[in-house]
């Protein structure tokens, strides 16, 4: 298995690695939707949200996602439907009135992560990253598993590129670089409440979303009618 580059291809194009903040400026309409969807202070926001929006940003910069965007264009597209979903919705289904309301922030912030974070190992799997130094020297390949920072965090590299890969995708790394990407402040806000973060756990590892929220994930697809829809 290998990367898929025929002997006559062109050198890839080489892609500065920004700064997690100008990637965000770049999408400052989507990261303003999703403050408002969070429906939380502006101190939480600050605190638990907005970190983990730059450490996912530095994490995948421009890198592409399968339906042909950036993977971080598609993800913060994600965040916003799930928080748009999750609005009236009573966490978890059938929880008496004071649990669904001392639980309500827990669960819109774990919804948020999971829709940047989840199944992240399977997306990335189908890119190998070569990488640069600034003088243009080769770096190797990013492997995005062990250096869980991302890219804007690999020592010496300021540049790379995507080139599909045939390379088996082995298991779903997610879980291993969760907690590097999500802040002090995000993680301990889920385990205060532990129901919460089990459903969290489960959602990050499981091929299949825990069914107390895989409808608010659930998005119709272009081939499907009306009434059809799939997990995302």
């Amino acid at each position: 298995m290998a990367v898929v580059v025929s002997a006559a291809a062109p050198a890839p194009a080489r892609v500065a690695i920004a700064a997690p903040e100008a990637l965000l400026a770049e999408r400052a309409s989507a990261v303003a939707r999703l403050r408002h969807l969070a429906g939380c202070s502006d101190a939480q926001f600050s605190a638990a949200y907005a970190p983990l929006l730059a450490a996912f940003a530095g994490y995948v910069q421009r890198l592409p996602d399968a339906a042909g965007d950036t993977l971080l264009d598609a993800r913060l597209a994600r965040a916003a439907g799930v928080l748009s979903r999750r609005r009236g919705a009573v966490l978890p289904p059938g929880a008496e009135p004071e649990q669904a309301a001392r639980e309500a922030d827990a669960w819109t912030y774990a919804l948020f992560a999971l829709a940047l974070l989840r199944g992240l190992g399977t997306a990335l799997a189908r890119w190998a990253v070569p990488l640069w130094s600034a003088d243009g020297r080769a770096l190797g390949r990013w492997r995005p598993q062990t250096e869980p920072r991302g890219l804007s965090r690999v020592a010496g590299a300021a540049a790379y590129a995507a080139l599909p890969t045939d390379e088996p995708p082995g298991a779903d790394w997610t879980a291993l670089v969760a907690g590097a990407l999500l802040p002090a402040d995000g993680l301990n806000w889920l385990w205060r409440e532990p129901a919460v973060a089990a459903v969290w756990h489960r959602a990050l590892v499981s091929a299949e979303l825990p069914p107390e929220i895989a409808g608010l994930f659930a998005v119709p697809t272009a081939s499907e009618g009306a009434g059809d829809a799939r997990a995302v």
